[in-house]
């Protein structure tokens, strides 16, 4: 294997830091109920995309708030803003939003005087918070993006006892649902993906969203590959 290094080469927190980025994004998503990981799959993977389309997320949440303010009685102007904010949410893990967005679209022609006075007051609340949420997200956002790019020139770590000792961990901490599991497979994913490429991408989704029983699965099946290449 070309360009293989050995453990003691590498600096521990660059191996660590993306893993600390991601969990970070895990459990804000986690607490606010945002599926950004799976959102990132809508992007190929690309956390660069992704990350803008969140920044001008922001700022169509701030057109919206600014249109609903201007227009506090006319049910009609909501339409077009509901039927595209039910896309763009969904598609950037706001599910909630998107829900709430697709459930008043349909309901919106129906409401009562009383009823669109009521879902005005709600929907501009809940641009509101959504708009904050986002905000918050970007930090986090930025900071894994940084990360993921400075891990471009980690090296690859050589298929030895050292290799199969983080392996082990790997499994262990999968196995107890041990979050620094993130942090473990950093150190290992260049060369995991060379070994079983077919495998470390839904590897890696599993594992930084938590799906442990799914992740130790994984590894179940790519670790006959790398006995075989010790032979």
């Amino acid at each position: 294997m070309t360009k293989n290094k050995q453990l003691s080469g590498i600096n521990s927190s660059e191996l660590a830091l993306t893993g600390k980025s991601e969990r970070h994004i895990t459990l804000f998503c986690m607490q606010h109920q945002l599926k950004c990981h799976q959102a990132l799959t809508h992007f190929s993977g690309n956390k660069s995309t992704y990350f803008k389309s969140v920044q001008l997320f922001i700022n169509d949440l701030t057109l919206y708030i600014q249109q609903i303010m201007a227009s506090p009685n006319i049910p009609a102007d909501f339409t077009p803003m509901l039927h595209t904010l039910k896309s763009s949410a969904a598609t950037l893990g706001f599910t909630e939003l998107a829900c709430y967005a697709r459930n008043h679209e349909i309901k919106l022609t129906h409401y009562s005087p009383t009823e669109f006075s009521q879902f005005h007051k709600i929907l501009l609340a809940t641009l509101t918070t959504n708009k904050e949420l986002a905000i918050m997200l970007i930090p986090l956002l930025e900071k894994d993006l940084q990360a993921s790019n400075s891990q471009k020139d980690m090296p690859i770590l050589e298929v030895n006892n050292e290799f199969i000792m983080i392996y082990a961990t790997l499994m262990e901490e999968v196995n107890h649902y041990n979050m620094n599991a993130i942090n473990t497979f950093a150190q290992i994913a260049k060369t995991l993906n060379l070994i079983a490429p077919q495998h470390v991408e839904l590897l890696a989704q599993s594992i930084n969203q938590l799906k442990f029983q799914q992740a130790e699965n994984i590894l179940a099946d790519i670790y006959p590959l790398i006995v075989n290449i010790q032979k």
